[in-house]
């Protein structure tokens, strides 16, 4: 019954990272900008398939039930921009996303505009790294009274221009690497620049979360529940198992 060992242990592990998807989304329900995921399961003989037969299916083996979490995909529709009344949070209103140079040198996007002013006086997106403009370099605002224009133009308390911010615009095929609180790998090639039309930026605003928490807190409760099945399962067939081999042992 070893077959059915690894049948229910796939099981096990595909509810396990489901539940761990779902239990971030809960967690990141309130992240401005934060992008709902999803696991995305396959049966383990197509992945090896796929992985043996470079794209063939043919059947190169018996059929097993097992299953395995290919990969973990996210949810890219745009959500409602609320107002917040503080100077430092810019919503982006259209498609695009603020760029951000983190303190390990890479470049992250993000729909979070949850900003904030560094000690030297940069826009940043606190716990990650500084906002860049459109020329690739982080923009000074010297202090919280700055304007953000709907075009992307930043002008400083006292009326300079502190650059433009750089919107970035992945291709629609591209597959992004999500991080905590909302935060993407930049991808490479990636058309990069200020808003264009029928984008817009507005301060004293942020994007929400499109976490629909009813919708989570439903999905977890059921992901929980097949977990506990596997568990009995996986329990019932080592009983199986042990009640063979003293059985046999008698004969």
């Amino acid at each position: 019954m070893l077959s059915e060992f690894y049948t229910i242990a796939s099981g096990l592990m595909a509810q396990q990272k489901k539940l761990e998807t779902e239990g971030n989304n809960i967690v990141n329900s309130q992240t401005p900008g934060y992008r709902t995921q999803r696991t995305v399961a396959v049966p383990f003989e197509k992945e090896l398939y796929t992985r043996l037969e470079n794209g063939d299916t043919e059947t190169i083996g018996p059929h097993t039930p097992a299953t395995i979490v290919k990969n973990v995909a996210t949810e890219f529709n745009v959500n409602n921009i609320r107002s917040t009344d503080r100077n430092m949070d810019v919503a982006i209103n259209g498609n695009g996303y603020f760029t951000v140079l983190g303190s390990d040198g890479k470049k992250y996007i993000t729909r979070n505009g949850s900003f904030d002013v560094d000690t030297a006086g940069y826009l940043e997106l606190p716990n990650y790294g500084r906002v860049l403009g459109i020329n690739g370099q982080p923009i000074q605002v010297g202090d919280t009274k700055f304007t953000v224009m709907s075009g992307g133009t930043v002008m400083t308390s006292g009326g300079q221009q502190a650059g433009t911010v750089m919107l970035t615009v992945p291709a629609a095929n591209a597959e992004l690497t999500q991080y905590a609180n909302g935060m993407f790998a930049a991808p490479a090639n990636a058309p990069a620049g200020a808003p264009t039309t029928g984008v817009s930026l507005k301060q004293k605003a942020l994007e929400s979360s499109n976490v629909d928490l009813n919708r989570e807190m439903s999905l977890a409760m059921a992901s929980q529940s097949a977990l506990k099945s596997c568990s009995t399962a996986l329990q019932i067939v080592d009983q199986l198992n042990q009640k063979a081999a003293s059985q046999i042992a008698s004969v």
